[in-house]
């Protein structure tokens, strides 16, 4: 791109066409066995990335608006607070379910143990928070931290201890919300007929639990002669008022890099701008390990969330869950390697 006139340089109009030359000179995702929606996906990304950075190089506060700034702040915290959930008192459930060995029970006090001391710490620090803003007490650089995080909109680096999530703040409340919800209807009731995979901070132990019930009966394989059997349900989560003989009807499970087809019942290629679609209910089974793996069947990794590598300390990748490949035309059966060039991965959990 040449520009005889250097007045022309720096402006918008020059840095759009930068960008455009640099967008034609790209190779196209079907190039690297892509779909569309993977440079839809990666532009998006690039884009939060850029605000955030912009957001950081904001100043904090206006002058003069120190006051109405405080006040907004304080009106937020009211807000989160009367959205905590009342926490769930663990020592009676034990005596509740005490003398029942199904091993869903462990799986169910461990968790609300886990929300408890989140919600625990989320309280207090918009507690201490709320205190200092009012000047009853000192700010300390963690409580700097979280006031400048939900000043952003983001959740504090404090609150992420207990399960991963890309989530703004509004949209995190109310996802912990819903989890909460969900672990508590569980423990006042009963065994619910489907279970939220994505509520739970450590979905492995889940997983590992359904296994270990079937083991007790009689005559059933040892757990580490087991393996699952993924069978997608064609119903509604409402509508299953049953439990299953074995194992457990999961829900809460999206496709990145593939949609499902309902009427035939394997993967296809998604719609342009569907990025995550949502997985019917499915019926996670243990069965006995098989001698060789099934045809026309795609390996597919499961993640917590769209972060995929996770962190130095803990894994993003829970299970790998099969699921019908699809054909390409009838009796031609697409190969496992497609949907490895797509990306093709199922998620826990989503950013928004």
């Amino acid at each position: 791109m040449k520009h005889p006139n250097p007045r022309a340089l720096f402006t918008p109009e020059y840095f759009i066409e930068l960008i455009e030359e640099h967008m034609a000179e790209m190779d196209p995702p079907v190039a690297y066995g892509q779909h569309i929606n993977a440079e839809i996906a990666s532009q998006m990304q690039d884009s939060t990335e850029l605000l955030d950075s912009v957001l950081s190089l904001t100043p904090q506060k206006a002058a003069g608006g120190a006051a109405s700034a405080e006040s907004g702040e304080l009106r937020l915290i009211a807000d989160l607070l009367s959205r905590l959930r009342p926490q769930v008192d663990v020592r009676a459930l034990r005596q509740k379910i005490k003398g029942d060995e199904n091993p869903l029970n462990v799986v169910l006090t461990q968790e609300l143990q886990r929300y408890n001391v989140l919600l625990a710490r989320v309280r207090r620090g918009l507690e201490q928070l709320e205190q200092g803003i009012k000047g009853l007490v000192v700010i300390s650089p963690e409580l700097e931290a979280v006031q400048g995080a939900l000043r952003d909109g983001k959740v504090p680096l404090a609150w992420g201890f207990a399960y991963f999530s890309l989530k703004p703040l509004a949209n995190w409340f109310e996802d912990l919300g819903d989890r909460y919800d969900f672990l508590t209807n569980w423990a006042q009731k009963t065994l619910p007929f489907h279970f939220w995979i994505g509520a739970f901070t450590y979905p492995t132990g889940f997983t590992t639990s359904l296994q270990q019930r079937y083991s007790r009966k009689g005559g059933a394989p040892p757990i580490d002669k087991l393996e699952f059997d993924f069978v997608p349900v064609a119903k509604l989560p409402g509508e299953i008022t049953e439990h299953p003989k074995d194992g457990a009807y999961v829900t809460g499970l999206y496709l990145e890099g593939a949609k499902w087809n309902l009427e035939k019942m394997t993967l296809c290629e998604p719609e342009v701008m569907e990025l995550a679609c949502p997985m019917p209910v499915v019926h996670f089974k243990p069965i006995q390990k098989r001698p060789k793996a099934l045809p026309n069947m795609y390996a597919c990794p499961c993640y917590y969330y769209p972060k995929r590598e996770g962190t130095v300390d803990k894994d993003s990748w829970m299970l790998t869950v099969e699921l019908k490949s699809g054909e390409e035309k009838p009796g031609v059966p697409i190969p496992q390697e497609f949907w490895i060039k797509r990306g093709t991965a199922l998620l826990m959990s989503l950013a928004n």
